[in-house]
This record gives structure tokens, C-alpha cells and sequence, in this order.
């Protein structure tokens, strides 16, 4: 989490409420946007977290990374989650929320690093930062006699559909 001083400082963030210790909520004017974006970020019980809504609409994607990038720093991992239907929990129909743990004696046991108590996915889940880094993974995949998924791509129409 960014210092409490620093958030405070972000342009467009208008801070209506805060309570020490807490949190604080307000709004934020998305420039980008043109929108008004609602904002609660708390810390407490082990979590920092942060609800975005606005009134007649779900935030973009792109609006929960700016808002993201208000409250943590960038080299910290936070979540949106998708929780099982039964713990839904719905006050506000456009409303998403970013969650991060704290290293917090009370819930967790010190770990070697903040990915401990977040698990991160390995980025080769998601693809390749560059073709070096392609060509290492086949290289290292052939070596150890792993086999690599060849996609076959259907187009619309073919006849493999």
C-alpha cells in the first residue's frame, strides 16, 4: 500500500471521509474517462481493500488499474475475486473490488516475500514478455523432453468446427 500522505496527494482524489486507522472513501475524477468513479479503501482485519462503483455503471478494466495504481505501488499484486455464488455479497449492483493481504501477525505467519501470502501464477500461463523468452521456454521444453501444446486455430466455416 502506498503511504497513507501520498494517496492523499493524488490529483482528482477527493477524500469526503476518513477514519484513522481505517480507511478513508470519496470519489475520484477519471480524466481518461470523464467519469466520477466512488471509492472505499480500507486496511483492517488483514486486509487492504478497495470498492469502486459507480452509479449506473460497472468500472472498466482499465478504470480499476487506475485506481489501482491510487492506493498500491506497483510492484504489489492485488486481486479482483470471483467467490463461489453463495458468498456473494451485492449492496451495489456496479460495484467491484480490488482485495491485497497484510502481513499481519494475527492472520498470517511472517513469510519470505508478500507473493507468499498471494500466490501469483507464473506469467508463461499468460504468454511470453518477448520472443527471447519464447525461444528459451522451446529450448528448455526440448531439452527436457516436455512436450509444448501446438494449438490448431479453427476459423469460422472450417470444416474441423
Amino acid at each position: 500500500m502506498k503511504k497513507l500522505e501520498e494517496i492523499r496527494q493524488t490529483r482528482n482524489l477527493f477524500i469526503e471521509a476518513e477514519a484513522p486507522n481505517d480507511g478513508m472513501g470519496g470519489h475520484y475524477y477519471d480524466s481518461i474517462s470523464g467519469k466520477n468513479l466512488n471509492f472505499i479503501f480500507s486496511y483492517q482485519l488483514g486486509w487492504e481493500h478497495l470498492s469502486v462503483s459507480m452509479p449506473s455503471r460497472t468500472p472498466t478494466w482499465d478504470m480499476m488499474c487506475r485506481m489501482k495504481d491510487i492506493f498500491w505501488n506497483d510492484d504489489e499484486t492485488c486481486v479482483e475475486y470471483h467467490p463461489a455464488k453463495s458468498q456473494y455479497v451485492n449492496n451495489h449492483p456496479h460495484c467491484l473490488h480490488i482485495w491485497r493481504p497484510v502481513n499481519n501477525d494475527q492472520f498470517f505467519n511472517e513469510p519470505e516475500s508478500k507473493e507468499e501470502l498471494l500466490p501469483v501464477p507464473p506469467h508463461l500461463l499468460v504468454g511470453f514478455r518477448d520472443e527471447e523468452e519464447r525461444k528459451q521456454f522451446l529450448q528448455m521444453a526440448d531439452t527436457f523432453g516436455v512436450g509444448v501444446n501446438k494449438w490448431d486455430y479453427n476459423k469460422r466455416g472450417n470444416k474441423n468446427v
